[in-house]
């Protein structure tokens, strides 16, 4: 292991612990990167470790984070190549993470670590003796509905069978999740099973949410709707269980000449544009592959009647929430994370019952939203008002998980 530190003389509250930490590399890396700084911005000093790989940017972009980066060995580059090896990697990161974190403590002893990604509930991580230790959010063990498991891949297949086993196992070989002080769970009840599983007790449970939403959203003039309006969009990476493709679909069965406006690129691109044009609908969907300047994304959004995400196995969608802070209203389907975020005052959910239904579902739904405006302006006043009170705006969440480290921290002091 190698460790170089762009500083370690500061005191500092949290060791943040995550193998991407990035502006650059979606997902996790952002989310990472916001938590260090929205608890900064909220005076709770930390520090990153993370990997080497993203030395360059967070230099350049952000040289005043207090950071130490885990170099890799050879092995471990040439095992990054390969996706199969993912989970050993991340492993082995945290592995050197956490030796550099006991060293760390020893010159800050009343330090927190805080493992913040990546957040998949099969995920091993190491112990870390005598650390007060919180890991999360965690969200995961999450699979296709049961009328559509026929989409699903060998892949997800085989992953759903050995879930209950594998836990099993990674509870006995890798005690960490057992012996943290707090797990934060934000993935509801497929979650809660999925770590009891591998062993971790209530004592140990959290809930919270999964990621925030910047709070500059929050600060625009809400989207309000009146009169009909037909314009609706689909926002996110284009993947197979997204289900896309049923929105589409669904265009064919709308009363109204519904539009559809598909943000985004992805694997299913292709053929997504194929589907349009086989069912004669390229005058009603809109491919819009890339917004150049992401700072007016919101700006553009506020043409539109709602967003529709009928996604199939989503275990959290920050696009939901940031709809709903804009005061869009959410057609999606209940399942997974959507089902946890979305309310009937705040949006529609669908029953993922099969694929005509959710298909009828969504075309009824969009018609509905279309035709009544004073609907669509009611559910936009309650997404915005759930997302402000139920703690989707980072600053929310991090002011949530400071309530949990005082609590963690100061049963840690009564016990030594």
């Amino acid at each position: 292991m190698t460790v170089t530190a762009a500083s370690s003389t500061e005191k500092f509250d949290v060791i943040l612990i995550a193998p991407n930490v990035s502006e650059q590399m979606g997902g996790e890396a952002i989310k990472a990167l916001q938590i260090y700084r929205e608890l900064e911005k909220q005076g709770v000093s930390a520090h990153q470790i993370t990997h080497e790989r993203v030395r360059l940017e967070m230099a350049k972009s952000f040289p005043e984070m207090k950071v130490s980066y885990i170099a890799e060995t050879m092995t471990e580059r040439l095992l990054y190549r390969g996706k199969i090896f993912e989970q050993l990697l991340n492993y082995l990161f945290f592995c050197s993470a956490a030796r550099h974190a006991r060293t760390l403590l020893k010159e800050n002893p009343g330090a927190l670590i805080h493992f913040t990604s990546p957040v998949s509930p099969v995920l091993p991580y190491p112990s870390i003796g005598g650390a007060t230790v919180v890991i999360g959010p965690i969200n995961g063990n999450i699979h296709y509905p049961p009328g559509f498991r026929h989409r699903e891949k060998l892949s997800y297949k085989v992953r759903r069978w050995l879930h209950p086993s594998l836990q099993y196992l990674n509870g006995i070989l890798f005690p960490g999740k057992r012996k943290a002080n707090a797990l934060l769970v934000a993935g509801g009840r497929r979650t809660y099973e999925s770590l009891r599983m591998a062993g971790c007790s209530e004592k140990q449970f959290v809930a919270s949410i999964d990621s925030g939403v910047l709070d500059r959203l929050y600060d625009q003039p809400r989207i309000t709707h009146e009169g009909k309006n037909l314009r609706f969009f689909h926002n996110g990476r284009l993947v197979e269980h997204k289900g896309t493709d049923l929105i589409i679909k669904s265009l064919l069965k709308t009363k109204n000449r519904i539009e559809l406006d598909i943000i985004g690129r992805g694997p299913e691109l292709g053929q997504l544009k194929s589907l349009t044009k086989s069912l004669s609908l390229e005058d009603r969907v809109q491919f819009i592959e890339w917004v150049a300047d992401h700072s007016k994304l919101a700006e553009m959004l506020r043409q539109y009647r709602a967003f529709v995400f009928p996604s199939l196995a989503e275990a959290n969608g920050i696009v939901v929430q940031e709809a709903m802070v804009q005061g869009l209203p959410v057609i999606a389907c209940n399942w997974g994370g959507p089902s946890l975020l979305v309310t009937p005052e705040t949006g529609i959910l669908i029953d993922p019952v099969s694929e005509e239904f959710v298909i009828e579902q969504l075309a009824s739904s969009m018609d509905r939203l279309a035709e009544n405006g004073s609907l669509a302006e009611s559910m936009s006043i309650q997404a915005r008002e759930r997302a402000y009170n139920h703690g989707y705006l980072w600053s929310g969440v991090i002011r949530d998980w400071r309530d949990v480290y005082t609590k963690v921290t100061g049963e840690t002091s009564r016990k030594s």
